[in-house]
């Protein structure tokens, strides 16, 4: 009985230990370990025009993607990009198509996901897939 005891108590340690380290770093929880993303605040020109952001990714394997969304103040999705190895450095700038005519003045904001994947701990283990979000980006756009 002792050692049953034992085991079980053990066996809750373990995951007691795996449910803390991975409640650090949840998936959905903003980071800027991993990289950013920014934009300057600027004028809201008429007509329809490319407004720039960068992004900087700090990706832990070779494998990544990063996903980015822009807001407007109104919370309204206005573009959209995405960003892969071998097409994308590491650090970069875009753009975001908008015409102002379908917008109004304000706060913007970028969202940015992070993916990157990483082998199985054994050989025959499939592949793991890692997803961390940025912390959002805020500009404004004035008249």
């Amino acid at each position: 009985m002792h050692s049953s005891g034992g085991r079980r108590l053990g066996a809750v340690l373990a995951l007691s230990a795996v449910v803390a380290l991975e409640g650090s770093s949840p998936a959905w929880a903003s980071t800027t370990k991993y990289g950013h993303v920014g934009a300057a605040d600027g004028a809201l020109r008429p007509g329809c025009h490319h407004y720039p952001y960068h992004y900087v990714v700090k990706p832990p394997s070779d494998d990544w993607m990063l996903e980015t969304w822009l807001y407007d103040p109104r919370g309204k999705p206005r573009g959209s990009g995405d960003f892969a190895p071998g097409s994308d450095p590491e650090r970069g700038h875009s753009h975001f198509g908008i015409c102002r005519s379908t917008v109004v003045p304000g706060r913007y904001t970028i969202k940015a996901r992070f993916s990157w994947t990483t082998p199985g701990l054994l050989p025959t283990d499939p592949p793991v897939d890692h997803h961390r979000w940025f912390r959002a980006a805020h500009f404004r756009l004035h008249r």
